[in-house]
């Protein structure tokens, strides 16, 4: 995820915006009690996973089943560029355990046209591949162009309205003018909690605006841009953590946090530090990747 990459981070405010108002109508209760943590990467077949999280020669055909051992989950970016074959989908749901979750993007021919999801074909073939996940499917996000503004306001709500809810769909914000004007990003907040519609919570260095902290549903979804394990990715993670357990404390069901940064073969130490923080804050056992060869600048500390 280059969105809002930094090469140099030292001077950037990372300290954690308030909560939306649409946040304490969402979470107004008590915990609840089947709580579903998920952490994972952006994909399985990087090409420094070999040595790093596979052993080494691993062929490419043997990754997904590999990464399914470690990881509960994958941010499947994959989907964005081209809507999936069935076919194909039925291949990774085969090479998976029975508890992986697959978070699937959706494709660029149905979010990157205007409106969002003439193509009416292209929409049935990519609901006919989100059904074919089954049991495995999580949640499908939407993430629309930076050049996706406020003018398109009915567009959006146009397209949750005619989604298929049998799929959790979490949207993704890019635009600038959705976030200075909080008349309009509140009033999208309202159309999307109506229709049960996830938010998609993006930390990224340069673009600390988008960080909106809005939940529309009691389900999380973010997508964290680090700065290849630079400190300050570990104090982040932090407090990500913090804020999470206090939403959690107050009703949050679930939670997906997918870690990026430009070298990706350095995203498990992330997951790995998101957990193991999730672990001691919330009294869990939730398992931890295995890292044959960690990172030589890697500052993550796993006790606390």
């Amino acid at each position: 995820m280059k969105f809002g990459h930094l090469d140099v981070v030292n001077s950037i405010d990372f300290s954690t915006p308030p909560d939306a108002p649409v946040t304490a109508n969402v979470l107004h209760g008590k915990a609840a009690k089947n709580l579903h943590i998920f952490s994972g990467l952006a994909e399985w077949g990087n090409e420094g996973f070999p040595g790093k999280i596979y052993p080494k020669g691993t062929k490419p055909k043997d990754y997904l089943k590999l990464y399914g051992e470690l990881f509960h989950c994958v941010e499947l970016n994959a989907t964005g560029y081209r809507v999936p074959t069935v076919k194909t989908v039925e291949g990774w749901v085969n090479a998976v355990p029975k508890d992986f979750i697959f978070c699937p993007k959706v494709s660029q021919p149905i979010s990157q046209v205007k409106p969002l999801g003439r193509d009416k074909a292209a929409l049935r073939q990519f609901y006919d591949a989100m059904h074919a996940f089954g049991d495995h499917l999580g949640v499908v996000f939407l993430q629309l162009h930076p050049n996706f503004s406020p003018q398109r306001f009915e567009d959006l709500v146009n397209f949750l309205e005619e989604w298929d809810h049998t799929f959790p769909l979490h949207v993704e914000l890019r635009h600038a003018d959705w976030f200075s004007d909080t008349e309009i990003l509140y009033n999208l907040f309202e159309e999307m909690r109506k229709r049960k519609v996830g938010t998609v919570m993006t930390d990224t260095p340069g673009r600390r605006d988008v960080l909106h902290m809005g939940l529309t549903t009691p389900s999380a979804f973010i997508r964290f841009e680090g700065n290849e394990l630079h400190p300050t990715d570990f104090t982040r993670i932090d407090a990500w953590a913090e804020h999470i357990k206090h939403w959690i404390d107050v009703g949050l069901k679930t939670i997906y946090f997918f870690p990026h940064t430009t070298t990706k073969a350095l995203t498990p130490e992330m997951s790995n530090h998101f957990l193991a923080r999730m672990n001691k804050l919330c009294g869990l056992n939730l398992k931890l990747a295995t890292i044959l060869t960690p990172s030589n600048n890697d500052t993550m500390r796993l006790e606390f």
